[in-house]
């Protein structure tokens, strides 16, 4: 439905409903409202999974998975509203802090702009960030009716998941639907006295760099089933030579086989190294959580490198609309070019950690 799903600019909503039967948006709930509180080391590969078959998908329903991990941490009351229906939620998240929160009486008073609303078709509610008036910034959620929903979204790329932006104009969140962002970072939410299992101590921004770049990983190694697919069958255009036999095709298609499994075994040996590290009790160092930053970084950078290369070599037919090929390669591109993969300044972070350079305060980590 990938090709579907793009032309339409949001998920099937077969597809939606499809995960919603396998229980998917049940994974990262707490046991005690009905969730399977998955051990960590399956959810990044979730979102990958996801992305050998539509990028624009695992993106989406990925982020609408992940996203009941940072309910945990929030007040009772706050998962009671999200959680206590039908034992899971479905909500967008954007992460800049593009509006305001002014205190009022009981809660709060939420006006702005936000982008990137990934998935605001399918929510029933959004989680945002905004500047409050002594400076800090926390993470607040409402329900998807209270926003005015914006048609913005018209890109090149990763078209179906439909992040358009969304406004809010003086609309009152009550206090128990916020958090620090600083405490949801530092995993010192409220939520955590109630949900003490493993999974609620990984940190949260290492669970959702993995996750994200599950989707870039998943689309590499669909690419290269497809491309070795169409090498293996095509003939040379002027001299009709058949490509499984030309030399410099078959060692440029061992080499980015190696490359994949290298960038593979790299994502999965982290993962182990995380989930074995939490669940036998202990936390990652600062030093280590810098450290999963730029595996991840590299992991997007070298994904998006080798979807390129198959993409050229699989040639001008895989550029029609009904391959796939042209789809990965736009949406992997895209993906790649997000903040959260910005390579260069994490590799500087964690350099600098290596040579015992102090650690920044503000580090996204």
């Amino acid at each position: 439905r990938a090709r579907v799903a793009e032309e339409a600019g949001r998920i099937p909503e077969e597809t939606v409903a499809d995960l919603q039967e396998a229980g998917l948006f049940r994974a990262v709930v707490p046991k005690r409202f009905g969730g399977h509180e998955v051990d960590f080391k399956y959810i990044p590969q979730i979102f990958r999974e996801l992305g050998r078959g539509c990028t624009s998908t695992a993106w989406t329903m990925g982020f609408l998975i992940y996203h009941n991990f940072q309910f945990a941490h929030f007040p009772e009351q706050a998962q009671q509203d999200v959680w206590e229906e039908r034992g899971y939620t479905m909500a967008p998240g954007q992460v800049m802090p593009s509006g305001t929160a002014t205190p009022v009486d009981g809660g709060f008073e939420l006006t702005g702009r936000w982008g990137y609303a990934t998935g605001i078709q399918h929510g029933d509610w959004m989680l945002l960030s905004a500047h409050i008036d002594d400076g800090d910034i926390a993470r607040f959620f409402l329900p998807v009716s209270d926003f005015e929903i914006l048609d913005t979204w018209h890109v090149s790329a990763m078209r179906a998941t439909g992040s358009h932006d969304v406004t809010l104009d003086k609309v009152f969140v009550p206090a128990h639907r916020s958090i620090r962002v600083a405490d949801l970072r530092d995993g010192k939410g409220p939520g955590l006295a109630l949900n003490t299992g493993p999974l609620w101590r990984v940190p949260l921004l290492t669970l959702m760099v993995f996750g994200a770049v599950g989707p870039l990983l998943g689309a590499a190694e669909a690419m290269l089933e497809l491309v070795t697919e169409i090498l293996t069958n095509k003939v040379g255009a002027y001299t009709g030579a058949k490509m499984q036999n030309v030399m410099p095709v078959r060692m440029r298609l061992a080499e980015n086989k190696v490359r994949l499994d290298a960038v593979r075994g790299l994502f999965d040996a982290k993962i182990e190294f995380i989930s074995d590290r939490i669940y036998g009790g202990g936390n990652l160092s600062n030093e280590e959580r810098a450290e999963m930053r730029l595996v991840v970084s590299y992991v997007a950078r070298e994904s998006r490198a080798i979807v390129d290369e198959l993409a050229l070599m699989a040639g001008s037919r895989a550029t029609f609309l009904d391959s796939p090929i042209q789809r990965f390669q736009r949406d992997i591109n895209s993906l790649a070019g997000h903040a959260i993969f910005e390579f260069d300044h994490t590799a500087d972070l964690y350099g600098g950690v290596m040579m015992g350079a102090n650690f920044p305060d503000n580090a996204m980590i």
